[in-house]
């Protein structure tokens, strides 16, 4: 059962590594990358993901036009871009994993360098990216604003998930094995389910209340309730985010959901979930107030052949400015093909 503990790399990272959005990376050939050279027609700043539009010249002289694709407006931002890094008619080039069917135009964006030489990086995190450090006083709750550093390790399991990763049943690795990328919810706009939601290397803001505590996460706006007047999940229908039920054991927030619906993505990438999984969480704030403490334990017994584990860190960033941006139905979709 994999348990990771990187709550020393917190401190020694500057730059959270960065995670990917809403889908599996299956419509591309990642041991291949191309380079392309040409003009910028189209960026689109956007959620759940970001695109350039790029006028090349292909082979024997002709025009061609490739659809570079990226992470959502809100993971980019938090790699140093804005909706200013690129304007139609900037001349630049772009290094890419190409399509997997012949023929096609479309690529998954790993860097972008202008004329002037600058290297942007599309899935790392750039020298100018804002940095997650705590302030020098913490937080004396674990209301406020928090920003996710995902540990290596953790964004490889969840976002280039493979079963070797996780006890599967013989459901579950049937289940990753037919995947296929209409499977998907987020091309109807609908988010990831915790905790694969949690992991995600954007901000989140708590808000303590006595009866109900609520999470919003910076990625597609999404609100948590977690109930603390509550003692059974009975009675209530599933949902996307579940049925959260949380208490306080000395100072540490527990919170088991269960409800959830079944999710295309439930559990990782191009691995679902299904009716009966649960998810108990904690969260616990430093002695010095700058870092919560996130861990968890998911269960999916249609899926899961053991629980599996995982903990990782928040930063307290209050001064860090969340965007809101709600889901782009053209960008969700626009890999797919379906239109």
């Amino acid at each position: 059962m994999p348990m990771l503990s990187p709550r020393g790399i917190l401190l020694a990272l500057l730059i959270a590594p960065a995670t990917e959005a809403h889908h599996s990376w299956a419509p591309y050939d990642l041991k291949q990358e191309v380079r392309l050279d040409g003009v910028v027609l189209e960026y689109k700043w956007a959620n759940p993901h970001t695109y350039v539009q790029l006028q090349t010249t292909g082979a024997g002289g002709a025009t061609e036009v490739w659809e570079i694709e990226a992470s959502s407006a809100v993971v980019m931002r938090n790699r140093g871009w804005s909706p200013s890094t690129l304007q139609v008619g900037d001349r630049v080039t772009v290094f890419a994993n190409p399509s997997v069917s012949a023929g096609k135009t479309k690529a998954l964006g790993a860097r972008l360098r202008t004329a002037g030489g600058m290297e942007w990086e599309m899935r790392q995190a750039n020298a100018t990216a804002p940095a997650a450090v705590a302030p020098a006083t913490g937080a004396s709750s674990l209301a406020g604003l928090w920003r996710t550093v995902t540990p290596p390790t953790v964004r490889e399991h969840f976002f280039f998930f493979e079963p070797s990763y996780w006890p599967l049943t013989a459901n579950g690795v049937r289940a990753f094995e037919t995947f296929a990328d209409g499977d998907n919810p987020g091309k109807d706009c609908t988010p990831y389910a915790s905790p694969f939601l949690m992991i995600i290397g954007d901000a989140k803001v708590i808000t303590l209340g006595e009866q109900t505590i609520r999470l919003r996460t910076e990625l597609e706006n999404v609100e948590r309730e977690i109930h603390m007047d509550a003692s059974t999940h009975d009675g209530v229908p599933p949902s996307v985010q579940g049925h959260s039920i949380g208490r306080w054991e000395d100072g540490v927030l527990v919170v088991h959901t269960a409800r959830f619906a079944e999710h295309g993505m439930g559990n990782a990438q191009k691995l679902r979930s299904g009716p009966n999984k649960e998810l108990t969480e904690r969260f616990a704030l430093s002695d010095d107030g700058k870092q919560l403490h996130y861990s968890f334990e998911l269960t999916d017994p249609d899926i899961l052949a053991e629980p599996v584990r995982y903990e990782m860190d928040w930063v307290y960033s209050p001064d860090f400015a969340m965007i809101q941006m709600p889901c782009d139905a053209d960008s969700a979709q626009r890999y797919l093909d379906i239109r």
